[in-house]
């Protein structure tokens, strides 16, 4: 386990049913079975503007269930490992004779899995933190230039790959725990440049964290220790899908996407019943080389430099007609446009990855311009008196 375990900050939340309990802002306060004068808007048949784009916003891989590595079809991972504790340090006294890290593979990969990927580690030679490393940070470090391990291996998805690291290396953080440095053990960078592919291994979040082991010769004999509390994390890069029509979300880089329906046909003075979103996958522009899940996380935005709330509903596949179809329905969305018809800001939607944090996939939603039986819809059903 890491030394932090900082739990998911997004409860999701999938009803399928409308919220028929009062609340302050109104919502919910007529079963819908005794609306009286009960109307509909429709984003695809009612006149209002729809909106929709792709954005660009960085997020940390913390929780990530796996650690990317390698290069592949325009996409870059990198990761960092480091141990906070080691069994039975030893500081100064003994040799080392030898130091090992291994790591088990997750069934993930981008690129021809059969090819044989190198794999180095570098030290780490200046403080980082899983909870806010991004690409430009990772990129400012300071990292050796030449590698302190490698090896070379064909993969499978039940594997595991074993490096040797320079004894010299682990001494020296082994000197620092004895001295009660922990903070100063900085780690080790894995890559695999090249592109030869990209693979994944499992975090200290997995059933199979990554593992130390070393071997140490004192004057008692030979002595094997192991590597404790770990922080992990991964940082991935890839294309720019900013400028491009429709909407992508992106796992790991991250792209999220953005909605703005203009509800201003629905009265002021209404009271908001029920709510559904739904969008179409462009499956052509959608990959999925880790889960491939077929759901999408929708947040409310409160102004336009907040981000979202903490509060979500799920877009998931509902439509056996149309399996590309995702709808959501429930709280949140109700409540959104509770807020936007008591005039308090419509600043749209925003929807993320639900593997944001891990997988390296993309989903791309037709958008605003697409015909009216793909791009997205919003279904509101209301009243203005009981």
């Amino acid at each position: 386990m890491r030394i932090f375990i900082f739990p998911l900050i997004v409860l999701s939340i999938l009803l399928t049913a409308c919220q028929n309990e009062p609340d302050p802002t109104g919502i919910g306060l007529i079963p819908e079975g005794d609306l009286v004068d009960a109307r509909r808007f429709d984003s695809v048949r009612d006149s209002g503007t729809v909106r929709s784009s792709t954005a660009f916003v960085e997020v940390t891989g913390e929780t990530s269930p796996a650690l990317s590595v390698g290069e592949a079809e325009g996409y870059r991972a990198r990761s960092l490992i480091r141990w906070f504790t080691i069994a039975d340090t030893i500081g100064q006294g003994g040799r080392i004779v030898s130091a090992t890290m291994r790591l088990h593979t997750a069934p993930y990969h981008i690129g021809d899995a059969s090819t044989p990927l190198t794999i180095e580690v570098r030290e780490v030679k200046s403080f980082w933190s899983s909870f806010t490393l991004t690409s430009d940070s990772l990129d400012a470090l300071d990292i050796a230039t030449e590698p302190s391990g490698s090896v070379t291996a064909a993969l499978g998805d039940d594997d595991s790959i074993d490096i040797a690291i320079d004894t010299a290396l682990v001494r020296s953080w082994l000197v620092k725990l004895d001295s009660g440095l922990f903070y100063e053990n900085y780690g080790v960078l894995i890559e695999a440049p090249g592109g030869g592919g990209i693979r994944a291994f499992q975090s200290a979040e997995g059933s199979q964290p990554p593992e130390l082991t070393i071997v140490i010769e004192t004057a008692s004999g030979l002595d094997t220790i192991r590597g404790g509390t770990i922080e992990d994390t991964y940082v991935a890069t890839g294309p720019d899908v900013t400028g491009e029509s429709g909407i992508t979300v992106h796992g790991a880089l991250a792209t999220r996407g953005k909605l703005f329906f203009d509800i201003s046909g629905i009265p002021p003075a209404s009271i908001i019943n029920h709510v559904s979103l739904s969008v179409t996958i462009d499956r052509s522009r959608t990959t999925d080389h880790y889960s491939g899940r077929d759901s999408v996380l929708v947040y409310q935005n409160f102004d336009s430099t907040t981000a979202e709330t903490l509060g979500t509903a799920v877009l998931t596949r509902v439509d056996g007609d149309n399996p590309d179809r995702l709808l959501a329905e429930g709280t949140m969305l109700l409540r959104a446009v509770q807020t936007w018809v008591n005039g308090k800001g419509n600043h749209g939607l925003v929807l993320s990855h639900v593997g944001e944090a891990s997988d390296i996939d993309r989903m791309t939603f037709f958008g605003a311009e697409a015909d009216s039986t793909r791009r997205p819809r919003l279904v509101v059903t209301y009243t203005s008196k009981p």
